[in-house]
């Protein structure tokens, strides 16, 4: 005989199942940003509200108008540019040189196109002489007509002859009144040394096979200061490549439980369903080093017990610290995943289990970005079975790779979406989820109450038993 019980059982979970799918369903945030005069592009991150019902690849969010009218967004990762300095050479492309009447060479090197905007850090003389000492004195002119002192006095060398030990770059100390751009004054005094030779001619006179006077000569050459070229030293802020900003996601909770057969420990993790790329463990467990494996979670068998879930990544968690050794290693990577829950299995073996107290996650942080109009009165719908859109993006990716600047905005509190639709287009109510699964769960009572009453029919009919 069917039971009453079975039959309100089946409409119950025919009603929750209709009543969790409108639950799932549309939702909107407004898209909260300062007043803007002009078309502005604007950037949305996403938060946990949005990642917890969004599709996996985001093709159900829609940015609406004032007028409900869908806006083109990109979606992206919200990325980091860092910068560095980094040490550059410039050669002068433009000295000039003029002897002096004490000896000395003046060379006036005026920044060429492109380098009117950095400031040299050091000047080098490039030469291929040999055992040289010089002088040099500094100078710097914004026109070339005052002159600002920059290097009093500096020594160049080569000291070949007793040691592999060369200098040919004068330092430019920073100073308040040297800016970018201008000219410079280099002052070499004594430009033409005396070079002896190495090498000395020895002469002898003899007498009666007795020498009698011996004369050595070393040869003196008179040596001009030979440059090839001059550049100059400065510092730019180059731009690394960009990296995705991680953020740490809410773990709604975790359950830690030995595997059946007692050597290892899985660990369930509860997000909302954010983008994460690693997991963090946190234990006060000392002295171990366990492989760990992360799965996405499956049913449960007949007798109640865990299956093996799909492999996400493996990993090895390490934590050592004992005779001045200390090394750690807690953070497991993984490719980036969008799931309700994850189960991280450590694998003990034969020993004691890590006593966890607590998982991090950790990902990208997403953001939709779009071009807003003054008094557009944006706001975003997510969640819902939706197709990808089609929009024409090529203005929005110009901008973001001209790397325009965007203006935050922020997500308002959310609100479910109980628009009906307008009654000149039947086809589209028909087509609605929500409707479609209302109607199977009206249905699906009535068929229960057939049934019910049908058994009752059943019942009435049937003739009584005789006893024995």
């Amino acid at each position: 005989m069917i039971r009453m019980e079975a039959i309100l059982f089946t409409a119950a979970v025919c009603l929750a199942a209709a009543a969790e799918a409108v639950e799932a369903g549309r939702r909107e945030k407004p898209v909260v940003l300062p007043a803007i005069a002009a078309t502005t592009l604007v950037a949305v991150p996403l938060d946990a509200d949005v990642h917890a019902a969004a599709a996996v690849g985001y093709g159900d969010l829609r940015i609406l108008d004032a007028t409900g009218v869908e806006v083109p967004h990109v979606v992206r990762d919200v990325t980091r540019t860092d910068r560095r300095p980094l040490r550059r050479t410039a050669a002068a492309t433009r000295p000039i040189a003029k002897p002096l009447a004490d000896d000395g060479l003046e060379i006036t090197v005026v920044l060429g196109p492109g380098q009117d905007r950095i400031v040299p850090e050091a000047v080098t003389l490039l030469t291929p002489l040999h055992d040289f000492e010089h002088r040099v004195s500094v100078s710097w002119s914004a026109d070339g007509r005052e002159w600002t002192p920059v290097v009093a006095e500096a020594v160049i060398y080569d000291y070949t002859r007793f040691i592999d030990v060369r200098d040919v770059t004068i330092p430019l100390p920073a100073a308040p009144a040297r800016g970018p751009g201008g000219r410079y004054r280099i002052v070499i005094g004594d430009v033409t040394q005396e070079q002896q030779s190495r090498l000395a001619e020895l002469t002898r006179t003899l007498a009666g096979g007795e020498p009698r006077e011996v004369r050595e000569t070393t040869l003196v050459d008179r040596r001009p200061f030979r440059i090839d070229g001059i550049e100059l030293v400065y510092t730019e802020e180059v731009e690394q490549r960009a990296t995705a900003v991680l953020a740490d996601h809410a773990v709604v909770g975790f359950r830690t439980a030995r595997e059946p057969d007692g050597r290892a420990t899985r660990i369930t993790v509860d997000t909302r369903r954010e983008p994460v790329t690693e997991l963090t463990i946190a234990t006060d467990s000392r002295n171990f080093s366990r492989p760990v494996s992360v799965e996405q979670p499956v049913a449960a068998d007949r007798d109640g017990q865990p299956l093996r879930g799909r492999p996400l990544a493996t990993a090895t968690i390490t934590r050592i610290d004992v005779a001045g050794i200390r090394r750690e290693q807690l953070v497991v990577p993984l490719p980036e995943s969008r799931l309700a829950s994850y189960d991280l299995v450590i694998d003990d073996g034969d020993s004691p289990p890590i006593v966890v107290t607590g998982v991090t996650a950790r990902g990208p942080v997403r953001e939709v970005v779009f071009l807003a109009e003054p008094a557009g009165g944006y706001r975003l719908a997510y969640g819902g079975e939706l197709a990808a859109p089609r929009y024409d993006t090529a203005a929005i990716r110009a901008a973001l790779a001209a790397r325009a600047d965007t203006m935050p905005a922020t997500l308002g509190p959310a609100t479910v979406v109980a628009t009906p639709p307008p009654a000149a287009e039947p086809f589209r109510l028909l087509a609605d989820g929500r409707f479609q699964i209302a109607v199977i769960a009206v249905l699906a009572v009535l068929l229960a109450v057939s049934l019910f009453r049908a058994a009752q029919r059943l019942d009435a009919q049937s003739p009584p038993r005789e006893g024995p």
